[in-house]
């Protein structure tokens, strides 16, 4: 799904707007051993390339230079040159973000200063929505807000943590007129997935993309002829094999004891994102139902839900 495919002697093709760090965690399930010792080293030290010639990055990552020089050739680089450059884009961009400080995934502990806690946990969230952003391949998403907004009915499934975004997701579907439904409870779900046709589409919400629960509801949902969409952040999961199309989120283990708080931020950045162009494909679809229940809402004496059809810029 956008993703390059092949053993890690070949030369990978990537979009050309994949930084460093995207191409990093796109290959990484797929290396050979010493090549992911490479990756692993580069994403928790993303600066390396600037300051090392091949042969000191070689020395540190304890792997051959022949091995360096496929390594490149599988993120898609003619060679180091070209990887040297794309490290130093994604340090470059790094530091532009408003001066932050801290680096991706680092440690945070009770005796931080509070300075340095809040601005390394506002510079891991801000990388991992960057890692997510940079791995998303906008045309999926665009094709997924298609398939969702032309559809008959569409069911949502999550568990756990990503139970809570599925629901964010439905909820917002359904107030620009989206015939949506969320299902956590396995039963349910498939009771519901069954009962799907090819005029249906089914979203599958897992992080790690081995949810069970979520696998099963969105295989019976495949198997009654409905298009399945997965949000997740390993395209080689099961959940992801399961999918149409597949929107790809930053895997959570880049950020070590932060990246179950970084994960649900990626999945709702990805989930927001499919709901803006939702309601960008009948605007004035979205904005009728959007008005209906703000004043059935208002009715009731309450504050209307925030959300609603997202407003297209004019050219």
């Amino acid at each position: 799904m956008g993703i390059p495919q092949g053993s890690d002697d070949d030369t990978s093709t990537f979009p050309a707007d994949f930084g460093l760090r995207a191409r990093l965690q796109a290959a990484r399930p797929r290396l050979s051993r010493g090549m992911a010792s490479l990756a692993t080293l580069l994403l928790e030290n993303p600066e390396l390339p600037i300051n090392l010639s091949s042969s000191g990055l070689a020395a540190r990552a304890g792997v051959s230079p022949p091995t360096l020089s496929r390594f490149c050739k599988v993120l898609g680089y003619g060679g180091y040159l070209q990887l040297r450059v794309g490290a130093a884009a994604d340090v470059g961009r790094s530091v532009a973000q408003d001066g932050l400080a801290g680096e991706p995934g680092a440690m945070v502990h009770p005796d931080m200063e509070d300075k340095e806690l809040l601005r390394t946990f506002l510079s891991t969230h801000v990388q991992a929505l960057q890692a997510s952003a940079d791995l998303i391949d906008l045309r999926h998403v665009r094709e997924a807000a298609r398939l969702i907004a032309e559809s008959s009915r569409v069911d949502v499934y999550g568990v756990g943590g990503s139970g809570s975004v599925a629901g964010g997701l439905v909820e917002r579907l359904f107030q620009v007129g989206i015939n949506a439904r969320g299902w956590s409870d396995l039963h349910m779900g498939v009771m519901s997935a069954a009962c799907l046709d090819a005029s249906a589409v089914a979203v599958g919400v897992s992080n790690s993309g081995v949810t069970s629960q979520t696998i099963e509801m969105l295989t019976m949902a495949r198997e009654a002829g409905a298009a399945t969409i997965a949000i997740t952040s390993d395209h080689r999961s099961p959940l992801a094999e399961l999918a149409d199309l597949l929107i790809r989120t930053a895997p959570p283990d880049d950020y070590r004891d932060l990246g179950q708080l970084t994960a649900s931020h990626t999945q709702v950045f990805a989930a927001d994102l499919l709901y803006l162009l939702v309601s960008w494909h009948d605007p004035a679809r979205s904005r009728e139902h959007a008005r209906r229940a703000q004043e059935a809402v208002t009715r009731l004496g309450a504050k209307p839900a925030p959300g609603g059809p997202a407003t297209r810029p004019r050219p």
